[in-house]
This record gives structure tokens, sequence and C-alpha cells, in this order.
């Protein structure tokens, strides 16, 4: 798999840094914002993504109501939402948002790996065909 580009949105500092560094681990490029406004403004300036993955609680806009936004102008770019929360109503309304994938904190670090490859090649073969 080429390198992919990963948008990690999370407004916990501790958070960006470790998964940052896991990310890059397996060969991707990361970029962090720590706010949705940010990462919408990173999208609009930078270009599309190959995953993006973000916080549900979130000062200012919900990972729900960043899905929302970015559905607006990007289709089929895989979003993986992360919570504490495990709520079905929740669950359901972030898929209805287009939230691709759901994972709840903490999230260990093979878990987080293999959910990436998986939403990374399942980007590539989209992106192809």
């Amino acid at each position: 798999m080429s390198k992919k580009r990963v948008l990690l949105v999370d407004d916990a500092r501790s958070i960006r840094t470790v998964f940052s560094q896991i990310i890059q681990s397996i060969g991707h490029e990361v970029t962090c914002t720590e706010n949705a406004i940010e990462g919408l403004k990173h999208i609009v300036e930078v270009g599309k993504p190959d995953l993006i993955i973000t916080d549900m609680n979130m000062p200012g806009m919900n990972g729900i109501e960043f899905a929302r936004r970015i559905r607006q102008v990007l289709k089929g770019t895989p979003i993986l939402m992360m919570s504490t929360e495990s709520d079905k109503r929740l669950i359901q309304e972030a898929r209805e948002a287009g939230v691709t994938g759901w994972m709840l904190k903490p999230i260990e670090h093979n878990a987080l790996v293999n959910k990436l490859n998986k939403f990374l090649e399942e980007s590539s073969v989209a992106s192809s065909s």
C-alpha cells in the first residue's frame, strides 16, 4: 500500500501525539488539528485526505456535525469516529451523518493499526475503481 494522507482531529494533545506516531510508524502521512473547524479549513486548503479520524466530543463542533459538513464536499473519504460513548442511538446518528467506523476509547495500539489498515485499503480500492 502506498503512503496515504490521514487527517486526525482531536482536542486532546496526548491523543494527537500518540496516534500521529502510530500512523507515521506504519508509513503514512498525518496532519493533526485540535478541532473540527481547523479540520475543515485543512481540507479546503490542502485537499482530500485518504482517511479522517475524529473525536466525537470536541469544543465548538462535535464529530457528528463535522462528519455532516465533510459529507457535503467529500462523499467517499472514510471517517473513523473515536469516542468514550457506546450509545447505539449516537452511533446510528453518526452513521447517518456519514461516519464509516466507530472506535471506543481507550483504543489499543494493535486495534488502531488494524482499523487504519482496513480503512486505508478500502480507500485504495474505492479510488482505483
